[in-house]
C-alpha cells in the first residue's frame, strides 16, 4: 500500500510539474505570437501535444514493466532529446546554411502536401524529388506531416524525434524482456543520453525513422527469442523490418540475418529443454516468415541497383557503390572494406569508435571523437560486464540477435569512407553494442576467495588429474 502511493503521488507531481511547464511554454508563444514566426508557433504546438501524450504513455510503460519509479528517468530522457532536436536544427540552419538533407526533405514535403491538400495524387507515379524510391519515401512521410501540421519544420523535427524516440524505448522494453538479469537502469541512460542517439537521429530524414523501426524489430525479436514467448512478436518484427526495407533495403537483410542466428540457437535451445516445445514452435514459425522476409529484401535491393542501370545487383555491387559514393567530403578516410577475417578488427574499431581525436576536422568529429573515447573508456571500466556478456552470450538467443546485427552492420559498413555518414549512420547499431555494456557485472574476488578456488582447483586436479584453468573472474581480479 505505501508504494501504491508513493506512486500516486509521483504520478500528481508528473502532472502538476507538466502542466506547470505547458502553461509557461503557452504563456510565452501567446505573448510573442506577434514576434514568433509560424514555423516556430506551429512547432511549440506540436510540441505540447507530443508531450500531453509522452508523460502518461511513458508512466503506463514503466508501470507495465514492474518499475514505475522508471518513468522518470523516461521522461527526462524524452526532455534531453528536445533538446537535441533543437541543436540539430540549429547545427543544420546556421552552422550548415541549410545545405543538409533536412532541408531538401523539407521542401519535397511542402510540395507534397500541397497536392495532397488539392487532391493531386499525381505524386505516386512522378517522383517529387527527383531521386531513389528510398528518398521518395521519406519526403511522403513529411508530406503527410506538413498536410497535418501545415508547413513547419519545427513541427517535422519533433515528429521525427519522437519516432526514434519511441524506437529507442521500445529497445529498452526488448532489453527488459530478453535479458531479465541485465542492469535495465544502465541501458536506459545509455541508451537515451548517449550524444550520438541525441543528435544525429533528431532531425528530418532516414536517420530517425530507421532507429524507429530498428526498436521495432528489436522489440519483435525479444518477444520471439526471449523467456516468454509471443506471437506478436512476429508481427512486431515484421512492421519494422517493412519499415527497414522502404528506408534502406540492406538493413532489413541485417535485421533478418541476426533474427535467423538467434531463432536456430532459440529453437535448439528449446527442443532440448523440457516444456519448452512452445518457445520452439513459435520460433520455427520465424524462420519460415523470414524466409519470405528475406527473399522479399534481396529482391527489393536488386531492384534498387537495377534502377541505378547496375549490371551487377548482388551484394558485392552494394558494397563497392557505398565505398565509391561516400569516400568524398571534408571528413572522408580511407575505408576499411572487410575482404577476409584479418581486416575485422580494425572494422570494428573503425565503425565502433572512429574518428580517433587526431582525425577530427571539425566540431562535429571532435564530437564524435570523443564519444569514441568515451565509449573506450566504458568498455574498459565495464570489462566485467563484457565478460558476463561473453559467459551469457550462447545461452540467450536475443544476445545473439545483438551481436549478429552489429557483426554484420560492421561488416558492411566498413566500406563507408566518410566520417559523417559512419557517425550518423551507427546510430542504427549502436543501441545494440550498448547491450553487452548494460550486463550484470561478474563478480570481483577478494585475495581468500581467489585463494579457495585455486586450493578447490588443485584439489580438482589432484582426484581427475585434470589441468586446472584460472577463470575470467580471477584474471579480472
Amino acid at each position: 500500500m505505501a508504494l501504491v502511493r508513493l506512486t500516486g503521488a509521483a504520478d500528481r507531481r508528473r502532472t502538476v510539474v507538466g502542466a506547470l511547464v505547458a502553461v509557461a511554454i503557452l504563456s510565452v508563444v501567446a505573448l510573442g505570437f506577434d514576434r514568433l514566426s509560424r514555423d516556430l508557433l506551429v512547432g511549440v504546438v506540436v510540441l505540447l501535444v507530443l508531450g500531453v501524450v509522452a508523460v502518461p504513455v511513458l508512466t503506463w510503460v514503466a508501470k507495465r514493466e514492474g518499475e514505475p519509479q522508471f518513468a522518470h528517468l523516461l521522461l527526462w530522457g524524452a526532455a534531453a532529446k528536445v533538446i537535441g532536436t533543437l541543436v540539430r536544427y540549429f547545427v543544420i540552419v546556421v552552422v550548415y546554411k541549410n545545405s543538409a538533407d533536412a532541408a531538401n526533405y523539407s521542401n519535397w514535403g511542402t510540395e507534397i502536401s500541397r497536392m495532397l491538400r488539392a487532391g493531386d495524387f499525381s505524386f505516386l507515379s512522378e517522383p517529387v524529388a527527383g531521386r531513389d524510391a528510398e528518398t521518395e519515401r521519406i519526403a511522403l512521410v513529411v508530406g503527410l506531416v506538413y498536410a497535418v501540421t501545415g508547413v513547419s519544420r519545427y513541427a517535422a523535427s519533433f515528429v521525427f524525434s519522437a519516432i526514434c524516440f519511441a524506437g529507442q524505448v521500445l529497445m529498452w522494453r526488448a532489453f527488459r524482456r530478453a535479458v531479465p538479469t541485465g542492469d535495465s537502469k544502465r541501458y536506459a541512460i545509455l541508451l537515451l543520453f548517449l550524444p550520438s542517439m541525441l543528435f544525429w537521429p533528431s532531425s528530418i530524414g532516414k536517420d530517425a525513422l530507421m532507429v524507429g523501426c530498428v526498436g521495432l524489430v528489436s522489440y519483435g525479436a525479444a518477444q520471439i527469442l526471449g523467456q516468454k514467448v509471443s506471437l506478436a512478436g512476429i508481427a512486431f518484427f515484421i512492421a519494422g523490418a517493412a519499415g527497414l526495407m522502404a528506408i534502406r533495403p540492406h538493413m532489413s537483410l541485417i535485421a533478418v540475418v541476426a533474427l535467423t542466428l538467434g531463432s536456430v540457437v532459440g529453437s535448439i535451445t528449446g527442443i532440448k529443454q523440457r516444456g519448452a516445445s512452445k518457445s520452439a514452435v513459435v520460433r520455427l514459425a520465424a524462420l519460415v516468415v523470414l524466409v519470405g522476409v528475406g527473399v522479399a529484401g534481396v529482391t527489393q535491393l536488386g531492384k534498387l541497383f537495377a534502377e541505378d542501370g547496375a549490371t551487377d545487383t548482388g551484394i558485392t555491387a552494394a558494397l563497392e557503390k557505398t565505398q565509391s559514393q561516400t569516400s568524398m567530403g571534408g571528413s572522408e578516410y580511407a575505408s576499411v572494406a572487410v575482404s577476409s577475417p584479418v581486416d575485422l578488427p580494425m572494422a570494428v574499431v573503425t565503425v565502433l569508435i572512429r574518428p580517433f581525436p587526431w582525425e577530427a576536422r571539425n566540431v562535429n568529429g571532435l564530437i564524435a571523437a570523443s564519444e569514441g573515447v568515451l565509449f573506450v573508456g566504458l568498455a574498459i571500466a565495464g570489462r566485467r560486464r563484457l565478460v558476463a556478456w561473453a559467459k551469457e552470450l550462447p545461452r540467450n538467443p536475443y544476445l545473439i540477435y545483438c551481436a549478429a546485427y552489429s557483426f554484420v552492420f560492421i561488416i558492411l559498413f566498413s566500406y563507408i569512407g566518410n566520417f559523417g555518414i559512419l557517425a550518423r549512420q551507427r546510430t542504427q547499431m549502436m543501441p545494440l553494442v550498448l547491450v553487452c555494456l548494460a550486463m550484470p557485472a561478474v563478480p570481483k574476488l577478494n585475495r581468500r576467495e581467489r585463494l579457495e578456488v585455486r586450493t578447490s582447483r588443485r584439489k580438482s586436479r589432484t582426484v581427475s588429474g585434470a589441468e586446472p584453468t584460472i577463470s575470467a573472474d580471477e584474471t579480472l581480479s
